[in-house]
């Protein structure tokens, strides 16, 4: 019965986390126009990729550490020291970049957004670990929720895109102080005793990982880069209004992969490969069902129906649509197999496999979305993410075979 609880709450919260960048698109392009939710879509694509080295790729190893090697505390304290190159690393980009102050703004505070989140990351593993999914799936709920319903209401009275980012990381901070903090504070000292060896252990063995997160998340969105620099951000917003409905798959992907986590670390442990493979071939076939669904909700009213919530006019975008959800299941099936390889300690491999793609990525997308526009970019993006699952799913298989030979 906890489990089933803990998979609902986990749904919920999982459900509004990847729907957050739809949503808050949808406001800004209703209340401040489509540049405006041109300049907040590259923001935030900034942000997630300068999100993954506060991610560090942390919770995954803190989720799958059943033997308890490390404390809580010491995830905490490495968080912490991820966070801080994030911030460093963010603001020499936003400088060098040459962003507006419009842009440089926005930009700062969404990484604001995810320092909060990487914060909340670590307790929620630490709430997963401890069987109470539940929790962790509470605490993204709430913060993401209040988040967004903050933000919709500041900008609705004051038009105001700035006010209202502001009032969201004013929400996430208290959320997390008064949710997540309070509840692990019952278990754990959030401060306690420094071990700098435990701390450059788990960094040492996490960057890889991180590594791994930085590059792929250019890699998803080598396609926005390209369109910054040959585009405008009128075709942001364009592209990443028809990239929505491939969230749903994303969303599926996580809603199964975060609770299996854990058992996927207890497979591997167990000397139980097998099971761990035939559990990773059913999560693509299933996310394959689900992207076919959405085809096919896609072709029939799937452009109407963003038409109408995003005030745009997509009528001639059917086959640019059908491509990006295509895409999704590309992505999705690589997360799962990032997740794997992460899980039998090869996260070297995930690095190499994310940088050969990213070389690619930037080639194929610059190459077409200069010559082909909006069209180029989604023929781009299925292309990229097709060619990352494949060199992924290969070092998996190299390494599993490897390592089952060793045993």
């Amino acid at each position: 019965m906890k489990k089933k609880i803990g998979f609902i709450w986990n749904t919920a919260g999982s459900l509004i986390y990847s729907f957050f960048n739809a949503i808050v698109l949808m406001v800004c392009t209703r209340l401040n126009g489509t540049e405006i939710a041109g300049i907040f879509s590259i923001c935030y694509a900034t942000g997630c990729i300068l999100n993954a080295i506060g991610d560090l790729g942390i919770r995954i190893f803190q989720v799958t550490d059943t033997k308890r090697k490390y404390r809580f505390e010491d995830y905490l304290y490495a968080r912490g020291f991820a966070v801080i190159m994030m911030l460093l690393v963010a603001l020499a980009f936003s400088i060098i970049s040459g962003y507006t102050n419009e842009k440089f703004f926005i930009c700062v505070i969404l990484i604001l957004i995810r320092v909060v989140d990487n914060f909340g990351e670590t307790f929620q593993a630490e709430f997963q670990l401890n069987e109470r999914l539940d929790i962790a799936g509470k605490a993204l709920l709430y913060r993401n929720i209040l988040e967004i319903i903050s933000f919709a209401i500041i900008d609705i009275i004051t038009c105001n895109i700035y006010i209202s980012f502001i009032a969201m990381l004013v929400i996430g901070i208290i959320i997390l102080i008064i949710y997540d903090i309070r509840l692990i504070k019952k278990q754990y000292k959030i401060l306690g005793n420094l071990n700098l060896d435990k701390i450059k252990e788990i960094l040492k063995e996490c960057i890889p990982l991180g590594l791994s997160t930085l590059i792929s998340m250019y890699v998803i969105n080598a396609v926005k880069y390209a369109i910054d620099v040959f585009g405008d951000n009128t075709m942001q917003t364009y592209f990443n209004v028809l990239y929505m409905p491939t969230f749903v798959i994303n969303l599926v992907s996580i809603l199964i992969m975060k609770p299996l986590l854990k058992p996927f670390g207890e497979y591997w442990n167990n000397n139980d490969g097998k099971k761990l493979v035939k559990t990773i071939i059913k999560i693509i076939l299933f996310l394959s069902g689900i992207t076919v669904i959405i085809e096919i909700l896609a072709l029939t009213i799937g452009i109407p129906m963003l038409g109408w919530l995003y005030a745009m006019d997509l009528s001639n975008y059917r086959l640019e649509l059908f491509l990006l959800i295509l895409s999704g299941l590309f992505y999705a099936s690589s997360t799962v197999i990032f997740y794997a390889l992460g899980t039998i300690r090869k996260q070297k491999q995930t690095t190499v496999s994310y940088i050969i793609c990213s070389v690619f990525a930037f080639i194929i997308s610059n190459i077409l979305v200069k010559n082909y526009g909006i069209l180029g970019s989604t023929i781009s993006s299925v292309l990229i993410m097709a060619t990352l699952f494949i060199i992924l799913l290969l070092f998996f298989i190299i390494s599993y075979i490897g390592e089952k030979s060793e045993k």
